[in-house]
Parts: structure tokens; sequence; C-alpha cells
């Protein structure tokens, strides 16, 4: 490489199959000699990825949690809030999700926006930890001052709810405890956390739920379920037993009728049918919906660390 640079090589011309640059390259592959080699010889460290995402070489050693490669492209003024050009996701929302938190209080140090939103769904850096059970990464987020109040646009999600519905017991626990979330907090549908607990059949959360005095258990979404209709729908018997005994009140009616033939059209949905979720980043890290949204793109090559 170093002949090819005073040769005269242009070190920002990127791959013409793949859209990569050499710095791309050398960030996703956690290279730093290269990463540094490069910039002294005046590569364009914001410069994005040609082809498909606008990933920049930033993007690329966050998600690979390259902290070392992270902090000599900020020293080299790497744009910190640079969104990709398909959904808005920045570095923060891949080592977000994927827990990298030297990376994320790098990131922070330099000044990052801990509030930015993708350009899809809206969902927030502290809304993708959340759902992915980041807790350590949730409560970095939080104490920067992240919002976890902010909903994601496409279906009303709050990290919360996202929490809740996900399983993140622990997620949970410290959301309850010390960001003063609404626990009956709806998404578009009219759903709680309590009904995405009971949808998912996710017990230890809803007995967590529960134990909040201000829980609404009787709360019936746009459809009309509660979460103990939804409950009864799925099967989740030892969780319809633990609404009644938290108060809930038995299906009647209609409603009644739905969960008698195997549930409401909704709830007769797979998940990932009745929900997209906000935010995904690779194939390779997650495979938990099918119509989940990707923030990060399938990875070129194992990572190799110099």
């Amino acid at each position: 490489m170093q002949w090819l640079i005073e040769a005269g090589a242009d070190v920002n011309t990127a791959d013409p199959r793949d859209g990569y640059t050499p710095s791309t390259s050398a960030a996703e592959s956690g290279h730093l000699a290269v990463v540094v080699r490069l910039i002294d010889a005046g590569a364009d460290v914001n410069k994005a990825h040609a082809v498909d995402d606008g990933c920049t070489p930033l993007f690329s050693a966050a998600d690979w949690g390259y902290l070392a490669v992270v902090e000599r492209l900020i020293d080299a003024r790497a744009a910190v809030n640079q969104g990709r050009n398909d959904n808005g996701a920045t570095p923060l929302h891949i080592a977000a999700q994927l827990g990298h938190l030297d990376v994320v209080e790098r990131l922070i140090a330099a000044g990052v926006d801990v509030g930015i939103s993708l350009t899809d769904t809206g969902a927030t850096p502290v809304f993708i930890a959340a759902y992915y059970g980041q807790l350590r990464v949730v409560e970095r987020l939080i104490a920067a001052g992240a919002d976890i109040s902010t909903a994601s646009t496409d279906n009303g999600y709050t990290p919360f709810f996202a929490a809740a519905e996900q399983g993140h017991l622990d997620v949970v626990e410290r959301l309850i405890a010390g960001s003063g979330v609404d626990i009956n907090t709806v998404d578009t549908d009219g759903d709680t956390p309590l009904h995405g607990a009971a949808q998912q059949g996710n017990l230890d959360v809803l007995v967590r739920l529960i134990a909040v005095p201000e829980v609404d258990v009787n709360k019936a979404n746009k459809d009309g379920d509660t979460p103990l209709s939804i409950a009864l729908a799925l099967g989740h018997n030892g969780m319809a037993q633990t609404l009644r005994a938290a108060g809930a009140n038995e299906p009647h009616g209609v409603d009644a009728a739905r969960h008698i033939k195997g549930g409401s059209s909704r709830t007769k949905r797979s998940h990932h049918d009745r929900r997209r979720a906000p935010a995904s980043m690779t194939a390779i890290h997650v495979q938990r919906r099918d119509a989940i949204s990707r923030v990060g793109r399938p990875r070129r090559r194992p990572p190799q660390r110099q």
C-alpha cells in the first residue's frame, strides 16, 4: 500500500464493484495502522460507501466495535452524526444495538447527538439499545440525556414498550425504577406494554408490570383486546391466571367470541407480521424478525485485528 500511495494512487477511489473506499475496508477489518496511513495520505474520513447504504468508515468501525479505529477516525474529524443514506443510521445506532459500550462512550465524548433518529422509523439509539436488551448502553445513554419517552414514528413504540415486549426484564426494571416511564403507554394499535408482554408470553415481564400500582390490566386496544383476552387466545394459560389474580376482567361479548374461536385477526397473525420492529443492524447479528428494517449491512468478511 505504501508503494501505491507513493506512486500517486488516489486513496479516496472506491471499488467500482461494491463502493468501498480503502478507508472503509480498513476500518471494517480493524486495521488501525492502515487507517492511520490512509488518513496521513489525505483520505476523506467522511466519504460514504458509494453503493447501496452510504456507510462511512466510522460507521463500519463502530459496527465491529473497533474502539482504537473509532478514536483515530474521530481524531481525524470524522462526522459522528453522519447517517447512512438509506435510513439515517449513525455510528451510535449500530454501537447501541450491538452493545459496544466503549464505542458508545467515545462517541458521547465526541459530542454525538444521543437523540438522533432513524429516518425510516424514528428509532433513537436508546430505543434500539432497549429493544435489543443492551442494559449498560441504555443506562449510559440516559445519563447522557437520551429521552426515553420518544416513540418510534412507524408504530408508536417507546423504549420501555420495546423492552417489555422483547422480554428484557433488566431493562424494564431500570426504566421503571428511574426514568418516570408511563406504564400504560400505547402504540399506534392501542396496545400497552402489558399487551406486548402477553402477546410474546413474557411472564416475568408481565409480573413486573402488574406490580406497578398504576398499571391498567383491563385496558383494551383498538381491536377491543385486553391483555387477558390476548393471553387466552394464544394459549398462555399461566399468564392468564396471573392476570386474573391481578384483577383482570374475563372477556365478554365479542371479545369472548374472539378468544374462544382462537383469537382476533391480530392475535392470530404471527408477531413479525403484526409488528415491524424499528431497528435492526445486520442479518449476521439479528435473525429474530423477518420484517425488520436494517440499520447495518451484512458484513463482507470476518474481522481481522491488527
